[in-house]
């Protein structure tokens, strides 16, 4: 099994090499997903409707059809959360480089609802490596870590520069040890 970190960190660098990646954070995903790895990204009002969409029920805010090379986004859900959005095309890059990549099946047959998109200290498959991995590629650990004491751990301005919740940003330092502990609720 890869490690999802070292994937997103390899990712960026290729990124880096072709293209440059300039000013970050924030980190370009969705120019990544399409200029990079050549995905498209469409939004959808019922991502259900795309053909081979699970059937199951429940909310679905991203699918990744890998026949087409097609990231599907919850149209609603991104025009509610832009960051939701970017976290979601970031979440489904990781099914396409932990997994597409090494000819599993395809992956919309398990659907990636939103609380699949959270730390829940669940074991490791193929939601927890592309939830991790999309973590590292909007919130390099390498970047926090600098950027966070820069701003006094200001995470109202940490979340706005990756463009990320403040929500997901708390979650990510607290994963990483570097919340101080007097924010810690």
């Amino acid at each position: 099994m890869a490690d999802p970190v070292l994937a997103a960190q390899q990712l960026v660098a290729e990124y880096d090499k072709d293209y440059g990646v300039g000013e970050i954070p924030p980190v370009p995903v969705a120019d990544i997903a399409e200029s990079l790895l050549m995905l498209d990204i469409l939004e959808e009002d019922e991502i259900r409707s795309v053909p081979g969409a699970p059937t199951d029920a429940g909310p679905l805010s991203g699918l990744l059809t890998t026949a087409n090379r097609t990231i599907w986004i919850d149209r609603r859900e991104a025009a509610r959360s832009p960051e939701r959005k970017r976290f979601t095309i970031a979440h489904e890059i990781g099914h396409w480089i932990m997994h597409a990549r090494r000819g599993e099946v395809p992956l919309f047959q398990k659907a990636c609802a939103p609380d699949d998109i959270r730390e829940d200290g669940a074991s490791a498959n193929p939601e927890r490596e592309a939830n991790d991995f999309a973590n590292e590629l909007v919130m390099p650990e390498e970047l926090i870590s600098a950027l966070g004491p820069e701003c006094g751990f200001n995470l109202a301005l940490l979340a706005a520069r990756f463009e990320v919740s403040v929500r997901a940003l708390e979650i990510r330092l607290i994963r990483l040890d570097l919340l101080p502990s007097w924010m810690r609720a």
